[in-house]
């Protein structure tokens, strides 16, 4: 199985990336962060050539402006499944295509086991607690992100015990690794960015890859067994052609897997 994979290509600000055409590989994967929610038009562009099967995870940015994130989500899946039935939209739940088992969800953060000040800092300058929306309007919080996380872990916890045979995939929108962002070294956003708890789970069950975005930074490294990588172009730019540069792959990264 060849597959590709992108994430924040951030389409609501004009970036025009398209994949290549679907004969180039057998799956994309796109881990979050390429559109809002409240308007499809860029994914339905960017989709026009692809009709093999797509795993789409959503980032932070999908739910911006969204007046409920449930809500949005469930108008999102409702609109793949009459525009783009080959789209698949993972939320802490699973998939398996010809052998291969993926596990997908946006993930969030702990905040490094939820300090205080981490959150704080987060709930002043980021822009996912100002126009995020959960239930009845009520604005995003930290507290909240971490409960999110923990749930995702539970059912990631649950499906790696499941007896599956075959390579196994994780596809989350935040980063499963301390890895701190460049232009956030030493700062206490950088664990808004990161999910520290995942090395340990990466060191029990040692997946054969896991794909992430929303850092802004491409990665491609191994931790033990596991291959860690991201390809995301980041904000559309005036200086040049991605906000991540020479090392955004425009045809997906390809990989072939199996």
């Amino acid at each position: 199985m060849k597959i590709i994979t992108y994430s924040d290509l951030h389409m609501e600000f004009g970036s025009m990336i398209k994949p290549p055409d679907d004969s180039f590989a057998d799956l994309m994967i796109l881990a979050g962060d390429l559109i809002t929610f409240r308007n499809y038009k860029p994914l339905d562009r960017f989709l026009e050539r692809w009709k093999k099967p797509v795993i789409y995870i959503a980032g932070n940015h999908e739910y911006y402006t969204s007046t409920n994130m449930y809500t949005e989500a469930a108008y999102f899946q409702d609109w793949l499944s009459d525009n783009h039935p080959n789209v698949h939209f993972l939320q802490d739940r699973s998939i398996s295509f010809d052998g291969v088992h993926f596990f997908g969800g946006t993930m969030w953060t702990d905040f490094q086991g939820g300090s205080e000040m981490a959150m704080f800092q987060a709930q002043t300058q980021m822009n996912d607690f100002r126009l995020i929306k959960m239930e009845d309007g009520v604005s995003l919080t930290p507290q909240y992100t971490t409960k999110l996380h923990s749930q995702f872990v539970e059912k990631l916890l649950e499906w790696f015990k499941q007896p599956l045979s075959g390579k196994r995939i994780v596809v989350t929108h935040h980063a499963p690794v301390i890895k701190p962002m460049t232009k956030y070294i030493g700062s206490l956003l950088s664990p808004a960015f990161n999910s520290t708890d995942m090395i340990e789970i990466i060191t029990q069950y040692q997946p054969d890859l896991w794909i992430y975005g929303h850092t802004h930074e491409c990665d491609d490294h191994y931790f033990e067994k596991t291959r860690i990588i991201s390809n995301q172009s980041g904000y559309p730019s005036t200086s040049q052609r991605y906000e991540c540069g020479k090392y955004f792959d425009p045809a997906g990264k390809p990989l072939n897997i199996g």
